[in-house]
């Protein structure tokens, strides 16, 4: 009888034993499968935990420059490079070994850390030299660096434009041009060289002196109207910059005033007739005073 058993209890054992070996395997398998899905932490993520019955232990926690997140009672738990679930177990075996028995312990992570922006330096004929900042994982051309940079300068050559791009121990160098190459792709950590005009080809202008005019008297706004040296103004145009006649205005005897080398010269004109039939202009000079009237009745 004896030696009948032993062959149905073998049989049994080995499949007892194929039972637990495929559970542990399906139970390690699942967990594996659950850490690969789930994010490790890093520096600045945010982390909720929650204690079951324990308000004053649950809250959101942010994992330091140091990869720990300080949690109450237990002090600094290790959790950059961890997922959230494996810092709750941490945290939960911790509590039970000094202050909590079969504590429940849920953790997951609450926001990601943003990470820090890729910078292009943009250096030059442009309005404001400096870094340019763009989110990871978004592309920067030529264009919008240097517009980002205040555009280009008065003497900024926007054919010249040099881009300096290490790769590896390798510094590199191109010629790019703001017409041709507005949407060459730049990368973290580029340089952008916009050059100059050589000086030979530099228009300079000028400074032209601001001008104006003077009108006082019977208008709605008197004051000073400034001139365009390069658009003539009349008479009719400065009262109309003025605000136009006032109520009370006398426009048939409009004064002029004009300073000359040879002295002070007075123009008296009847605005009133020159509206209504077009007739000739008076054409104004820089620091005339228009003087309007009022009307004696």
């Amino acid at each position: 009888m004896l030696s009948r058993r032993r062959p149905v209890l073998s049989s049994l054992l080995r499949l007892a034993l194929c039972v637990a070996v495929s559970g542990w395997l399906a139970k390690a398998g699942a967990e594996g499968t659950e850490a690969a899905a789930s994010p490790v932490l890093k520096e600045g993520d945010v982390v909720s935990i929650n204690v079951f019955n324990e308000e004053s232990l649950s809250g959101v926690f942010s994992v330091g420059v140091d990869g720990h997140l300080v949690f109450p009672l237990l002090g600094a738990i290790p959790a950059k490079g961890s997922t959230a679930a494996q810092v709750g177990e941490r945290i939960k075996e911790q509590l039970e070994k000094d202050y909590i028995r079969e504590a429940q312990v849920v953790a997951a992570l609450m926001k990601e850390s943003e990470l820090p922006p890729d910078t292009v330096t943009v250096i030059g004929e442009v309005a404001t030299p400096g870094q340019v900042s763009f989110k990871q994982g978004n592309s920067m051309d030529l264009f919008t660096s240097v517009a980002s940079a205040g555009g280009l300068a008065e003497r900024a050559n926007k054919n010249r434009i040099e881009l300096k791009r290490r790769v590896g121990s390798d510094l590199q160098t191109h010629f790019l041009s703001l017409e041709k190459d507005r949407v060459f792709s730049l990368r973290n950590g580029d340089t952008v060289v916009v050059h100059a005009v050589p000086p030979e080809v530099v228009v300079v202008k000028e400074p032209v002196e601001p001008v104006s005019v003077t009108v006082i008297g019977a208008v709605k706004t008197p004051g000073v109207i400034k001139m365009n040296p390069e658009a003539p103004l009349d008479v009719i145009g400065a009262i109309a910059s003025a605000g136009g006649f006032s109520d009370v205005a006398r426009g048939s005897r409009v004064v002029v005033r004009r300073v000359t080398a040879s002295g002070v010269q007075t123009f008296e004109l009847n605005v009133t007739k020159m509206q209504r039939d077009g007739s000739k202009p008076f054409m104004l000079q820089a620091n005339d005073t228009i003087s309007v009237p009022e009307s004696l009745f």
